[in-house]
């Protein structure tokens, strides 16, 4: 009684694991300022060009803050470092599940994240050496990261009950703590300590959680040290023989072949084109187009950031207990849960065309939309487990691939909206393509998603005994027949 499950430790470093993952992902953003001694001159914003107290008077240039070398870096290399470390996660996005599988979930992010160490404080030597050596960093950084989403759908895969996986897949919102307290830490260090040790003090945080890790975490339950053998019996009990350990190159073909799968992909493709509009669409939009003052308002910024990630728990914990209560099926779950993570943030977005100067109102859509998007933890973040645990790394590392392309397609389109001019009437159809997206592959998950588990999963021969008793449990789980093992253990909430 009042033991915590090993189960649960997994999870704390699932979350641990994401937001390590997004310091390195969001730092150069911060610290790319302290390091350039020229950025791109902005115009007036279309909202503030009549406001009376625009000053014709020149200022004088102000000196720049000591923060270390400064580079002489156009706009171009600017965007070709920032660009870079993505380059390397689409590649590596695709078969980091592959990897995972083959080589487990552990070394797949151990050591992924002891080279990320390396790498990222070779950027402050690669800087003062060329402008292309940051970039080759930052883009092995990416290759790095790439592999680590799949894999931790691996290790859920492996470790969690299905009862529980709401609340495992909830804890892939640590990316969003990631990204709010590296934007303030790294910029306290730089400031205290120049922007080299911006980058270093984000490697000696990778070299902790490195340790940590290494001590706490496992391939599976059954290759766990000290995991009791309750919780383990009752771990295996529940997943029911889903999940193999037998080593298999994914059904490639069969996936392709798919209609859930690609109901799952546009799901993911959708979200994740939501999301970089909003992450990166909106900010700009208000800065160069209101002319709110961002930088001046960092709680603020930061504030739907943080709302998505407990929102995101709340709603892993929901879906969890309608799981267990057997309230509904978990396809009807899945898809009504869409509504909240596609539809209504896609309506919101195109409604940011009705706020024109109205920051207050922005900043309200902005805060809403992305807080209620938390629900994506109960659809395009968990569907992969459903359709095949077995291969959910390599299924979850495909849709990455096809849904991070979405960082480059929403900048192309808002660049060849914006080509003529930066205003309102242009951001206003940016908005509407963008809810469109976001609705559109809502609806077709919608149409055409489930939660089945596919005949693709299985690994064995089809005559083996352990398929047979996983078809068998299947169908007493659609008859509603099905027996839940004892909650003895279940994982503390």
């Amino acid at each position: 009684m009042g033991k915590i499950p090993t189960r649960f430790w997994i999870a704390v470093m699932v979350f641990a694991t994401t937001y390590i993952n997004y310091t390195t992902r969001s730092n150069m953003s911060i610290s790319i300022t302290s390091m350039v001694s020229r950025s791109k001159g902005s115009g007036v914003p279309e909202c503030k060009r009549n406001a009376s107290h625009i000053s014709d008077g020149k200022q004088g240039a102000k000196a720049l803050p000591d923060y270390g070398n400064r580079y002489d870096w156009d706009e171009d290399i600017q965007g070709f470092i920032l660009g870079s470390y993505f380059w390397g996660y689409v590649i590596s996005s695709a078969p980091g599940g592959l990897i995972a599988e083959w080589l487990g979930p552990f070394n797949t992010i151990f050591y992924t994240q002891i080279i990320t160490a390396i790498f990222n404080s070779l950027c402050v030597w690669a800087a003062d050496w060329h402008f292309s050596g940051l970039i080759f960093c930052r883009f092995i950084l990416g290759l790095m990261a790439g592999t680590v989403y799949p894999a931790l759908q691996c290790l859920i895969a492996r470790w969690a009950p299905p009862a529980e996986k709401g609340k495992f897949v909830s804890a892939l919102m640590g990316n969003t703590l990631g990204t709010c307290l590296t934007w303030v830490l790294v910029g306290m260090v730089t400031a205290a300590a120049g922007w080299d040790w911006g980058f270093h003090f984000l490697t000696i945080q990778i070299g902790v959680f490195c340790l940590v890790f290494w001590f706490v975490v496992a391939d599976s339950p059954d290759q766990h040290k000290w995991i009791s053998q309750e919780e383990k019996d009752f771990i295996k009990q529940s997943q029911a023989k889903t999940i193999s350990k037998t080593k298999a190159v994914p059904p490639y073909l069969k996936i392709f072949m798919s209609l859930p799968f690609w109901a799952l992909c546009m799901c993911h493709f959708g979200n994740l084109w939501g999301l970089y509009l909003q992450i990166t669409g909106v900010p700009k939009f208000m800065v160069e187009v209101i002319g709110f003052n961002i930088k001046a308002s960092g709680g603020l910024a930061a504030l739907p950031h943080l709302l998505r990630m407990f929102m995101g728990m709340g709603f892993g914990y929901i879906g969890d207990v309608i799981k267990s209560k057997k309230l509904i099926s978990t396809t009807l779950t899945r898809k009504l849960f869409v509504i909240l993570s596609h539809i209504v943030p896609g309506v919101l977005l195109m409604c940011m065309t009705l706020v024109k100067c109205d920051y207050v109102g922005a900043v309200l859509i902005l805060i809403f939309s992305m807080s209620i998007n938390g629900a994506a933890v109960l659809t395009n973040l968990q569907n992969a487990q459903d359709l095949a645990p077995n291969f959910a790394g390599s299924i979850f590392g495909i849709i990455s691939l096809i849904g991070g392309t979405t960082g480059f397609i929403t900048p192309a389109v808002t660049g060849a909206l914006m080509a003529k001019n930066n205003g309102i009437h242009e951001w206003s159809q940016n908005f509407i393509i963008g809810g469109c997206v976001y609705v559109g592959c809502g609806l077709f998950f919608i149409l055409f998603g489930t939660s089945d588990i596919q005949p693709w999963n299985d690994k064995e021969s089809p005559k083996d005994p352990e398929v047979v008793a996983i078809k068998e449990i299947n169908g007493k789980e659609e008859d509603g027949s099905n027996t839940e093992p004892t909650e003895t253990t279940k994982l503390n909430s």
